[in-house]
């Protein structure tokens, strides 16, 4: 494996932390991250993704609205503090013969969680009389890992695990090797661990507009189409003896399993190693003009793998040639035993495989009180199981509080899935607002408790800093566009 395809992982995230995203998650947009809740009140291209219906209204009176580099990332840590998260993207520490016992032990049945999203470039079109269009450019990552003791043992002590019972070294390279005598299959040895990669981006272009339109109840409704461009994906899981192990990764991560494949890639370029398509489809209603309700299904769809595509079989451990890595970068391709030295099975190259995108229902609701508070509730649970999708229901509830017209305040609570209850907290300032242009910016945490302890800790944000709006239709008198304001 190539060094710098530990630079280029963490790039992906560091790139999340410099600049704005948009993510899959109960949040979804930095203007609601804060509040915990976001299917039944985001509007123009900031629905796209989550709830198409919504282009049906329009938050204010203009007719157009563009964001810049929205972003969300956040990482889940049940084995390492808050003050020691960092450390997942540090390749130059260096483990005492302490540390890398205590990394085994931190590391044994905890969960690690990363995922984040760029959205791009975002704009949408919305008008009473013909709906509203959307369209977004957002890039997705998730990671998802839990490691049984032996596979925690193996990864950061390598040939020096107790499994490996014995060591040779060749005269000639000096290179070491660590031998069982008593090997095991990966399907007994790795029963309860997985790990799950799912990196792409998609190209969605949605539409929505009222469908009923009365006084004292609006129905909307509305349609997304995506084209996805798949960059990576990885699955390797061990339940009941059984071994479900696929992979189709990016060249540039120069990832090897030094096995013939038809649809390998014989190059170290940056490049797609599949392609897709997926759907949205969602309605919400506005009553008696103070109440939204919502419901949405979104990534209906799936990704056909065709580069460097891998698939995993049972087979029998018996030598390692890595002393384990030296540090909690557990993303580092360079020695990572996860994913070159340690072979999880046996593996067959494939021409193609078909992975399904993480299938999920939102349903959520918001009362209006008045044009300063609001209140809103949320239930997001996943359809499938497949790599990105979250293991778990999580239901969030929250408030958005607008106390003067250039300050809007945020923060709720979050629970469910296996990370927990958040309270998550957001701040927007909107420094112009006036009838023909408006420009917002915000940042927002998913939990606050996070940054007064050390446990088991969300380290996360919501950034925009490029959201504005413009045009304006003076006779609109559409009711639907009833909001907090922004």
């Amino acid at each position: 494996m190539k060094k710098n395809a530990n630079l280029f992982l963490s790039l992906i995230f560091f790139i999340a932390l410099i600049q704005p995203i948009q993510s899959q998650t109960l949040s979804g947009a930095f203007t609601v991250t804060g509040a915990g809740y976001s299917t039944a009140v985001v509007s123009d291209y900031q629905c796209v993704g989550l709830n198409p219906a919504n282009l049906g209204w329009k938050r204010n009176s203009h007719l157009m609205n563009v964001g810049i580099g929205e972003s969300d990332i956040s990482i889940y840590s049940e084995p390492l503090k808050r003050s020691l998260v960092n450390d997942l993207f540090n390749s130059n520490k260096t483990f005492s013969s302490e540390e890398r016992d205590e990394a085994v032990e931190n590391f044994t049945n905890t969960k690690l969680q990363l995922e984040g999203s760029v959205s791009g470039f975002g704009v949408s079109f919305q008008d009473e009389k013909i709906g509203g269009f959307g369209f977004i450019v957002r890039e997705r990552l998730v990671w998802d890992s839990q490691l049984n003791e032996q596979s925690s043992d193996i990864l950061f002590r390598g040939y020096h695990s107790n499994y490996f019972d014995s060591l040779s070294v060749d005269p000639f390279t000096g290179d070491t090797t660590g031998w069982s005598t008593s090997a095991e299959n990966v399907t007994e040895l790795f029963e309860g661990t997985h790990l799950d990669m799912l990196w792409f981006r998609e190209y969605n272009f949605s539409y929505g507009r009222s469908i009923i339109n009365r006084d004292n109840f609006t129905l909307y409704g509305g349609i997304g189409i995506k084209y996805i461009e798949g960059y990576s994906v990885f699955n390797y899981s061990y339940a009941g003896n059984n071994i479900r192990a696929f992979s189709a990764l990016n060249p540039v991560l120069g990832v090897d399993y030094d096995q013939p494949s038809p649809s390998k890639i014989n190059n170290d370029k940056y490049q797609r190693v599949g392609n897709g398509w997926g759907l949205d489809f969602g309605v919400s209603a506005l009553i008696l003009k103070k109440i939204r309700i919502a419901v949405a299904v979104t990534d209906i769809g799936s990704i056909k793998w065709d580069g460097n595509v891998y698939s995993g079989e049972d087979a029998l451990l018996t030598d390692i040639q890595t002393a384990g890595i030296e540090n909690y970068n557990i993303f580092d391709a360079e020695d990572n035993v996860a994913l070159d030295n340690l072979k999880w099975g046996g593996w067959e190259g494939l021409e193609n495989k078909t992975t399904q995108l993480p299938l999920n229902l939102r349903v959520g609701g918001a009362f209006i009180l008045n044009e300063k508070f609001e209140f809103g509730t949320e239930l997001y649970a996943p359809l499938n199981d497949t790599p990105g999708a979250y293991d778990k229901v999580y239901f969030g509830l929250g408030t958005r509080i607008t106390p003067v017209r250039w300050l809007r305040l945020s923060t709720g609570m979050v629970t469910g899935g296996e990370t927990g209850t958040n309270v998550p907290m957001g701040i927007s300032f909107i420094p112009f607002n006036n009838s023909s242009f408006s420009w917002e910016i915000g940042f927002a945490v998913r939990d606050i408790i996070t940054y007064f302890s050390q446990d088991k800790p969300t380290v996360s944000y919501g950034l925009g800093l490029l959201r504005f709006s413009f045009g304006n239709l003076s006779s609109s008198n559409d009711s639907s566009s009833i909001t907090l304001p922004e």
